[in-house]
């Protein structure tokens, strides 16, 4: 395809899309039909995005998908079936792919290219035996990392737990709280949670469980707080080396390790103290969930709960200091 038409099609004048579910050469599975318009539209927006590199002279060009390397930060969990990806394969087999990717000249090995983002769009033709359409720019390390979790985050389609991941991995090399920030676009709260899952949870658990597309926040909250029991790892490892674990789909293996460990951990949270020095039970900690209750016996400790409320602030500001640090 000249460069012209390629602006062309890029820029919605005569582009030739994907068949429309109702297609008659459109046999896919209804998952995979609703993956495959998600992902079109996905494609027009990082079409928008290039318009401006292919306006200012940036050249689309063909390179062997051999000659280029992924990424040097991970940002995805390998799925066991990948609807879009398969949607993906179809529409680039049938209409050839659209939107060029972003790769730079390999930083260490002459004639390579690695990528920035397009992951998917290489893995797709790679499978089809094709020729893969791409803008090259001299990109620094973290131009590239911020270049691809722009387009993570414009695309919506990481996950929590893939999220957290991709900050770990940006942190292990290096990176500091800014880049990371701008590759995420999100505050330092957030990026403290994503952070302290990881941190939490064995990463083998992670990868065992995989990206859990439907799995949110406040679960992968809740897994962390379970693993801050000594067993966790090992209730973790025998769930996972149960018969019909693999067999499962992601969100499944999710629930499948949560519920060995709230099982075993349910009557230890149900009710634990603090005890003073003497020994006495002064306060009775109930964790249910994301709630942890506490109740303080006052006949045995008088004003303690008084006391307590009034250190709330302090005892907050030391612990964001602590999250921070």
């Amino acid at each position: 395809m000249k460069r012209k038409d390629t602006l062309r099609n890029l820029l919605g004048g005569g582009a030739t899309t994907e068949p429309a579910p109702s297609s008659p050469t459109a046999r896919v599975p209804s998952g995979a039909v609703r993956a495959m318009g998600l992902n079109l539209g996905h494609l027009r927006d990082e079409a928008e995005s290039l318009r401006a590199q292919l306006e200012a002279g940036a050249a689309v060009v063909d390179l062997d998908p051999a000659d280029i390397d992924s990424s040097f930060i991970q940002d995805r969990i390998a799925a066991d079936n990948d609807v879009e990806l398969q949607a993906l394969v179809q529409s680039i087999q049938e209409a050839g792919q659209q939107v060029p990717v972003l790769v730079r000249p390999h930083p260490d090995i002459p004639g390579r290219y690695q990528m920035a983002y397009g992951h998917r769009r290489l893995i797709a033709v790679r499978r089809l035996g094709f020729k893969l359409k791409a803008v090259i720019r001299p990109l620094t390390d973290a131009e590239l990392v911020v270049a691809q979790g722009k387009e993570n985050i414009e695309r919506r389609n990481l996950t929590f737990i893939e999220r957290a991941l991709f900050a770990a991995h940006l942190e292990q090399h290096g990176f500091d709280r800014p880049t990371l920030h701008a590759a995420l676009a999100v505050q330092s709260a957030e990026m403290t949670r994503y952070l302290q899952v990881v941190r939490a949870i064995p990463r083998t658990v992670i990868l065992a469980i995989g990206a859990a597309p439907r799995t949110g926040r406040p679960r992968w909250l809740e897994l962390q707080r379970l693993f801050t029991h000594p067993q966790a790892e090992s209730l973790a490892r025998r769930a996972m080396d149960a018969p019909g674990f693999r067999a499962l789909n992601s969100d499944a293996r999710f629930q499948r390790i949560h519920d060995a460990l709230r099982q075993s951990t349910s009557e230890e949270d149900a009710e634990r103290y603090w005890r003073n020095p003497k020994g006495d039970p002064v306060v009775r900690i109930e964790a249910s969930g994301l709630t942890t209750r506490l109740t303080i016996n006052e006949k045995l400790e008088p004003h303690f709960a008084r006391f307590l409320v009034n250190r709330l602030d302090a005892l907050h500001r030391e612990f964001q200091a602590d999250q921070e640090g």
